[in-house]
Parts: C-alpha cells; sequence; structure tokens
C-alpha cells in the first residue's frame, strides 16, 4: 500500500500547551478527590466502630481507641472487629456486643472501609500502626481519635 500524504488533519486537537494545562488539572483534581475520599472514609471508618458499640447512640460511651483492618490483595482495607481500648486491652466486637450484632457491625462497616486503599494511602497511613502479617494479609491497627479528627473538607 503506497503512502498517502493527509491533505487536512484526521481531527482537530487543541494545541499542547492547551492540552499539558488541562491534564494537569485532571490529575489534580483526580488526587484531591482521592484524597478527600481517603479522610471521610477514615472518619466514616471510626463512626462505624462507635455506632458498632453503641448500637448507634451517638452520646453513649464506648471504650474503643483503635481497630483492626486487613489489606486485601487490591489493596484495600477492611475491619475485622478486633479492636483496642485504652487500657491496650484487645477484644472484639463479638465479645463486647455479641456474635449476631457484631457480624451485622462488620458487615456495614465493610461497606465504606474498602474505600481506604491504594488510592488514598498517603491520608491513612499515618494513622495506622503495622502489625505482624496474618495468613499473608497485612495488617493494620486504625487510631480513631486521629481518624475521626480528620477534615472532612
Amino acid at each position: 500500500m503506497p503512502n498517502q500524504t493527509p491533505q487536512s488533519p484526521a481531527y482537530p486537537l487543541p494545541d499542547d500547551q492547551a492540552l499539558g494545562k488541562a491534564a494537569h488539572e485532571a490529575l489534580n483534581a483526580h488526587w484531591a478527590a482521592a484524597a478527600r475520599l481517603g479522610r471521610v472514609m477514615a472518619v466514616v471508618t471510626a463512626a462505624a466502630v462507635r455506632d458498632i458499640l453503641t448500637d448507634h447512640d451517638h452520646d453513649a460511651p464506648f471504650d474503643a481507641t483503635h481497630a483492626e483492618l486487613v489489606e486485601a490483595a487490591d489493596g484495600s482495607l477492611h475491619g475485622t472487629g478486633r479492636y483496642w481500648t485504652a487500657d491496650g486491652t484487645e477484644t472484639s466486637f463479638t465479645e463486647a456486643i455479641g456474635q449476631h450484632e457484631a457480624a451485622t457491625g462488620v458487615h456495614g462497616m465493610n461497606e465504606w472501609a474498602p474505600y481506604l486503599g491504594d488510592t488514598n494511602r498517603a491520608v491513612w497511613s499515618p494513622l495506622v500502626e503495622e502489625m505482624p502479617d496474618r495468613d499473608g494479609q497485612q495488617v493494620f491497627r486504625l487510631d480513631l481519635a486521629k481518624a475521626a479528627a480528620l477534615p472532612l473538607d
């Protein structure tokens, strides 16, 4: 097939400067949205722990200071139902509120916690302490007070 010289561009494109500016603006908006998602989901995760332990009574006292999260193969985090109290006691939602309620609570918590992942690791990684791996999964201990203090905006 012989080479043909085009008579006009196949399709119009913006100039390189406008295209570069638009690409940078889109990337900046993407990373800002990922960071906001991480902040909001860290706060939601802290709220979920409170809600599980208080049966959604936001004025009720609760004793959790840290919650365990495990990292799935896709990089997302998931609550396990284990948590720590201020005195360092490790316990679980099951021990605190019973098997059925704990399972329901962890299920609800894990509607939101998996939005914490690789795309917003810079947000949540300062809030966690790495724990020993378990069954090949990375395990973290989330500081609930630090998570709850994040700005939503």
